[in-house]
């Protein structure tokens, strides 16, 4: 019995595989092209991406001066080979200068240095060994020299103006005894409560006696401006205290000081301040009481920038801002205040020259004379940009 077949013995004939070349004609020629083609175009984006760069690099000569050591930027190098020319001890690149004349002139400038360190640290040492109170008594002495250099810059010479003479206390004496005893009393009154300034409130705008202790309204802002010296000197010197009478005038030398941040009446400032130190300077002569009326006088200016040139009721002495009191009809300015700055602004012109403080105050007087007045009456509230009347 013979085996059973494994293979079928009928069936359909297979081509013979070919392994030649012939049998992918096109395949390994395509991806052979596209190979090509993505190798090119990496190769072309890292070029251009290089060769771009060169554009971007930042400009290493303003860089420079970062590398320099801190010898080359205390003590310029000189270019021995460009030379250099000495005037007066200073080096000038390009003029032709010896080396050794360099070096000197480095190890000169390094002298100074080290001399002029160990001086700052031997000043250190003495400034450590003193007290606090020492060192705070310094700070304000130089504080305080600035503050003349500063106050000499501002002050101009005003052009001098003939006096009348002076009043001064040589006549008036009463014959009546009765009468001599009262004036006797006002002035001892007066004498009472200028000491008593003096001791509890000097410097401060006014003085609350019972308490024992200087105090400041609003009307003055929050700067101890000495009203009470000022509102007190001409009275002084009508009743023959001189003695206090020049306590105040050093105190006002001294410490009086218009540039503060603070915010003050234009009407209570003209009146007290400005009106005070004319009258001063109209008893004593002493050119310290005009200067200061005429630097005070040119802080409350800027209240007068208003739409009608009415001025505002009050006014910042450092930024010249103004404003009105909220309680006078919606921000008014009150005709009992701007209506009686004339007199003190047109004796500011009158001393100074200047018609700008007689041309403001004119400014009023005309714009009063020109507007409607209800029964003949003037209203008490004027509104500064509007020009109308208030209720």
């Amino acid at each position: 019995m013979t085996a059973p077949a494994l293979l079928p013995l009928s069936g359909r004939r297979l081509p013979p595989l070919n392994l030649g070349g012939s049998a992918f004609p096109h395949h390994r020629a395509t991806l052979r092209l596209s190979e090509k083609f993505i190798l090119l175009l990496i190769l072309s984006a890292f070029i251009t991406l290089c060769f771009g760069a060169f554009f971007f690099l930042p400009d290493s000569s303003k860089h420079k001066r970062f590398d320099l050591g801190l010898e080359d930027v205390l003590i310029p190098h000189v270019d021995t080979s460009r030379g250099g020319k000495d005037l007066g001890g200073f080096l000038i690149h390009g003029q032709g200068h010896d080396e050794h004349r360099h070096r000197e002139e480095e190890e000169r400038l390094r002298n100074k240095i080290r001399a002029d360190h160990e001086k700052a640290l031997e000043e250190a040492k003495e400034k450590l060994k003193k007290s606090r109170d020492e060192i705070q008594a310094e700070i304000q002495t130089e504080k305080n020299k600035v503050v003349q250099e500063l106050k000499k810059k501002d002050s101009k010479p005003l052009p001098p103006v003939p006096l009348p003479n002076l009043i001064g206390i040589n006549s008036g004496e009463p014959t009546d005894p009765d009468i001599q005893e009262k004036r006797n009393k006002i002035k001892e009154m007066m004498k009472h409560a200028w000491d008593n300034y003096r001791q509890y409130g000097w410097g401060h705008n006014e003085l609350k006696p019972i308490a024992r202790k200087g105090h400041s309204t609003n009307i003055f802002g929050n700067s101890q401006l000495g009203a009470t010296i000022v509102d007190a000197l001409d009275t002084l010197y009508i009743m023959g205290l001189h003695d206090e009478f020049r306590e105040g005038q050093e105190w006002i030398d001294k410490n009086l000081d218009f540039s503060v941040n603070s915010e003050v009446s234009v009407f209570e400032v003209n009146i007290r301040f400005i009106g005070g130190l004319l009258a001063a300077y109209y008893l004593s002569g002493q050119e310290v009481f005009k200067i200061k009326a005429v630097q005070l006088a040119g802080k409350l200016l800027p209240a007068f920038n208003t739409p009608t040139g009415i001025p505002w009721a009050m006014v910042n002495l450092k930024s010249g801002v103004g404003r009105n009191w909220g309680w006078a009809s919606a921000g008014s300015s009150i005709l009992a205040e701007f209506g009686t700055l004339h007199m003190e602004f047109v004796h500011l012109s009158y001393l100074t020259g200047d018609p700008v403080y007689y041309n403001k105050v004119m400014h009023i007087r005309k714009l009063l004379q020109k507007m409607d007045r209800p029964n003949g009456l003037y209203p008490n509230y004027l509104n500064p940009r509007t020009g109308r009347w208030g209720q």
